[in-house]
């Protein structure tokens, strides 16, 4: 018998430990826990900040490798002495008297 009556007290003791905390949660439910209109305005606006920053890193390499495919293969002779006539020291041309 006494063995049930320890089994007794521990689930009532249990039952109302229960109760209290689940009370206690309601409560807590009620006053509006959660994140406030500002904190919710901050995250929307640096989502929408950084969906269009990836959009407009996107449409730049976009455009980069669409360009690069284009003129792949090409020849292009203008583009080759410009690009490498800046790495080249200046040279005078030489005299016309010596050339005849």
């Amino acid at each position: 018998m006494a063995s049930n009556s320890t089994v007794g007290m521990v689930t009532e003791a249990t039952v109302s430990l229960i109760e209290a905390v689940s009370q206690e949660a309601v409560e807590a439910s009620n006053k509006g826990g959660g994140l406030s209109g500002g904190a919710i305005a901050g995250i929307v606006i640096a989502v929408v900040i950084g969906v269009l920053l990836i959009g407009v890193v996107g449409f730049f390499a976009f455009k980069y490798v669409k360009d690069r495919r284009k003129n792949h293969g090409e020849y292009r002779p203008q583009f080759e002495e410009q690009h490498h006539a800046k790495d080249l020291p200046y040279l005078q041309p030489p005299n016309v008297e010596g050339l005849i």
